[in-house]
């Protein structure tokens, strides 16, 4: 058998319970968030216009790196 993918609720994958019988599966349990994955905003949405916006004062940014992107993404 190749290689398939199936999403739903359980009583939904539940009827392909004859085809996956003596199959290796793998159960990946999802959150129940109503938003789809594909509407939450990106990352270059959220850097759209920032970037090279970063004031390197002092130059060296390894003591505070956090604190620079925290504020970055803040706007």
């Amino acid at each position: 058998m190749k290689q398939q993918s199936f999403e739903g609720t359980w009583e939904e994958i539940l009827r392909y319970a004859p085809e996956l019988a003596g199959q290796r599966v793998k159960l990946t349990v999802l959150s129940n968030e109503s938003t789809p994955l594909q509407n939450e905003t990106t990352l270059d949405q959220v850097l759209q216009g920032r970037v090279g916006r970063v004031q390197f004062q002092p130059s060296n940014l390894s003591t505070r790196t956090k604190q620079v992107f925290t504020d970055l993404l803040k706007g």
